[in-house]
């Protein structure tokens, strides 16, 4: 069993219910602290009850997930408000930064209409169940070792 504060190793693959992979370690494990919350809940929860060595798959509900899809997420902005607005990718995510925001979170450019963006701030899994498989490789006590 891990402890609050101490180092862990892990591998993973997330899927889809239909077997589409959407996040791969590709044998890099993934290290976190546990108790600090780098990771969602449920998963830190998991990776706490387990012993090096052992492997898990972890199904989740999107509430559990991503959340549910939020249709006030989806927002109207107008072209001139946001960088390099003339020339958006319809159908495709970009990088959005705002005050609040300091690293870039993914939207999605829906469409572009007389000057008006219609963005998808939504996570592109919210409204998606998903399952993770885990593998616990390494526990080390304390968070600086």
């Amino acid at each position: 069993m891990v402890r609050e504060g101490q180092r862990i190793r892990f591998l993973y693959k997330g899927s889809l219910p239909d077997g589409t992979v959407f996040d791969d370690c590709l044998g890099i494990p993934h290290e976190i602290v546990i108790g600090r919350h780098q990771v969602m809940r449920a998963l830190e929860a998991t990776l706490s009850e387990m012993e090096p060595g052992e492997e898990r798959t972890l199904e989740l509900p999107c509430s559990e997930a991503y959340g549910e899809y939020n249709e006030s997420a989806v927002q109207k902005v107008p072209t001139y408000k946001i960088p390099n607005g003339d020339n958006l990718p319809v159908g495709e995510t970009i990088g959005w930064t705002s005050p609040r925001n300091i690293e870039p979170i993914p939207v999605k450019v829906v469409s572009i209409e007389n000057q008006v963006a219609t963005l998808d701030f939504n996570h592109p899994l919210a409204g998606k169940d998903i399952a993770y498989w885990i593998k616990l490789v390494e526990v080390s006590d304390g968070a600086n070792t």
